[in-house]
């Protein structure tokens, strides 16, 4: 049984327990359902350029690159991401700023009044709720983060400007499956027949081409049409006449590429000073996050076994630097936590699992049944939540031990909370 349903005058809290109640599935696969309520509410007809940004990592930091690059040449830019850290209000931002609660109330009450008796999911509110609030404020771009996979999730149901997948790695294998070709193809669903198509993976499923090639997509692909390489301190990037050599930024330079692709696709690239400026001062929270200087601290959400490589490879290089890399990791039940232990362990010196205690949240006794399939000479400590864990391990580093917290949003959410405390 559902609850009362709120009003215009009831608070965010409220409309966002609501919505947790009137769809009995966390995920419906499907479009016919949000699509016909879009359509209902006139969401659909809007003069706004949509950018999908599919993906299975990467995602986050690709749109914050691209709504960077954008609000500097003055264009207004709507951005749509999930899940969030702390706030709901993280997953809207409107020319880089989270809005006020009553925008959402007001788009909430928007959809419950057209939706009739057709049930949505929770991200499905969420994202006719940003598609709303983006068509009130008549912004030049929305950048639409996918959600799951791409070819049945939520934002699929608009015509995109322009489709990017990021990168293509194995999540969601409930409903994606197991192989990154299968994945490969669900993502490439987001591509449309005549429409820019911008992949930034580095070894990309023939599925993805197959099914671009089949719809006659306009694609650009990396290590084809545009290329990036990495060195110690910079990075380089080419797309036809477009040759750039950039410091090195606080995000992978594989999004970055991506995104200066996507951009000069677009015709939408803005000059050299003005990409380096934007670059330089890029931050993206929850993304090898510094959290503290003394002791050193990062948390990254990293979660699967793509983004835990990464993730290595920015702890290989402290460890290069001298540092002991104590790791304190928990993470989601329904993730391969055993992939991603094993991706990170070759980097870590001492081992710390906690429990994470919320929805879909492992118990550390599980993490560390997990952890069994590691060949790891670490210590290993075990913790019932984050804040167990800080409380005890951060007066035992040194100045020549770093702490990094990961494995999951919802870690990185309590670190950062811990860290507000």
């Amino acid at each position: 049984m559902t609850k009362n349903i709120p009003s215009q005058s009831s608070s965010l809290d409220d409309w966002l327990c609501y919505l947790e109640s009137v769809h009995p599935a966390n995920i419906a696969m499907g479009l016919e359902r949000v699509a016909h309520v879009a359509n209902a509410i006139g969401l659909l007809d809007t003069p706004s350029k949509i950018i999908l940004v599919g993906g299975t990592n990467g995602k986050g930091t690709t749109a914050r690159c691209l709504e960077t690059l954008l609000l500097a040449q003055g264009y207004s830019v709507g951005t749509y991401a999930s899940p969030h850290l702390i706030h709901y209000n993280e997953r809207v931002r409107v020319n880089g700023a989270e809005l006020d609660d009553q925008f959402y109330v007001d788009a909430f009450d928007l959809l419950e009044q057209g939706r009739g008796d057709t049930p949505l999911t929770y991200f499905e509110y969420g994202t006719l709720g940003a598609l709303a609030i983006f068509k009130r404020h008549s912004v030049d771009y929305v950048l639409l983060e996918v959600g799951l996979g791409g070819r049945y999730d939520a934002t699929n149901i608009v015509t995109p400007f322009a489709s990017v997948i990021t990168t293509i790695d194995l999540d969601h294998k409930e409903y994606l499956g197991d192989t990154r070709e299968l994945v490969g193809y669900d993502k490439a669903g987001i591509f449309r027949t005549g429409t820019p198509a911008i992949v930034g993976d580095l070894n990309i499923p023939h599925t993805v081409t197959d099914y671009g090639h089949e719809i006659n997509a306009d694609m650009y692909l990396s290590g084809q049409q545009f290329i990036f390489a990495e060195y110690e301190d910079t990075f380089s990037w080419q797309y036809q006449g477009h040759q750039l050599e950039l410091a090195k930024p606080a995000i992978p330079c594989q999004n970055v590429a991506t995104a200066l692709t996507t951009l000069a696709v677009l015709n939408l690239l803005p000059d050299e000073a003005v990409i380096r400026d934007c670059l330089t001062n890029l931050v993206v929270e929850g993304r090898f996050q510094q959290l503290s200087s003394e002791p050193m601290v990062y948390t990254d959400v990293a979660h699967n076994p793509e983004s835990a490589r990464y993730l290595a490879k920015k702890l290989a290089h402290l460890q290069e630097q001298g540092f002991k890399v104590h790791a304190l990791v928990a993470m989601l039940a329904d993730k391969d936590k055993v992939a991603v232990l094993n991706e990170v362990n070759s980097v870590v010196d001492t081992w710390y699992l906690a429990g994470l205690n919320c929805f879909r949240g492992d118990k550390v006794e599980n993490l560390a049944k997990s952890m069994g399939s590691v060949q790891t000479s670490a210590p290993i400590e075990q913790y019932q939540s984050v804040d167990d864990a800080l409380d005890t391990v951060l007066p035992q580093l040194d100045d020549k031990s770093i702490l990094i917290v990961f494995g999951s949003f919802f870690t990185v959410a309590a670190a950062i909370n811990y860290w507000k405390k």
